[in-house]
């Protein structure tokens, strides 16, 4: 199986909203609006889309359909998405469990509340 970014906003935008666990729902074309200055790519296993990938500077973060978490993450994929100079992302309220995994894959807490990974 591979995974793969594919250069496809619109789907992206689409396919992110629908992975995003929200703890406070917004209207899609908010969402749209507030992602105006990133680069927001499709995730696709094996042709199938499964996620979002955002990008605006240092900032990453990638969303994932339900049934596909825990599943999506291949060393090749890794290597494109953290083996950057440096990544910085966030975990949002609720998603304490992500901590751990992020950790898991060498990011670190700064002073300012954000995980980086150098």
């Amino acid at each position: 199986m591979t995974t793969s970014i594919i250069d496809n906003r619109k789907l992206a935008l689409q396919i992110g909203y629908h992975a995003t666990d929200w703890t406070q729902p917004i209207a899609f074309d908010d969402y749209v609006k507030g992602l105006e200055n990133w680069s927001v790519k499709t995730l696709e296993r094996d042709s199938q889309p499964i996620g979002a990938v955002f990008q605006k500077g240092e900032e990453l973060h990638v969303s994932v359909l339900p049934e596909w978490r825990c599943k999506w993450l291949t060393k090749g994929l890794y290597k494109e998405l953290f083996m950057q100079k440096r990544v910085v992302t966030k975990v949002t309220a609720g998603y304490d469990h992500m901590y751990g995994i992020l950790r898991r894959i060498g990011f670190r807490d700064d002073a300012n509340g954000l995980l980086v990974k150098d």
